[in-house]
């Protein structure tokens, strides 16, 4: 977890992406207006989130992406119920196993082959 110190960095890091016209403008700005200011950015986010619901192209690319990505979370859904299934199996028989989570994470950081019979 990051120190207030680091996520205060991180902050001011990110507010270097405004424009430092725009920032230098509110810094001199009244608090009235700073207020204003905030009332119409979050009121520009409720209407970005609208406008996304409602935007049909992108609604048509989400199902695209849906529908090309199906045979990679039905095979990641069978393959992680065939880990868990064969875990259960390994305990049933009174094998100290890991959980498949830690199978998984060896897998991914490439510390085991498919010929190994122990984690």
């Amino acid at each position: 977890m990051k120190t207030p110190e680091e996520q205060k960095q991180k902050q001011l890091k990110n507010f270097k992406k405004l424009s430092e016209e725009w920032r230098n403008e509110k810094l001199g700005a009244q608090t009235p207006d700073l207020y204003k200011s905030i009332l119409t950015a979050a009121m520009n986010i409720v209407q970005l989130a609208i406008a996304k619901e409602l935007d049909q192209d992108l609604a048509n690319l989400k199902e695209q992406v849906k529908v090309a990505q199906q045979g990679y979370s039905d095979g990641t859904k069978e393959n992680n119920l065939r880990i868990q299934f064969l875990v259960e199996v390994l305990r049933g028989r009174g094998e100290d196993v890991p959980d498949p989570d830690d199978f998984i994470r060896k897998a991914a950081n490439g510390e085991v082959k498919e010929d190994d019979n122990a984690l």
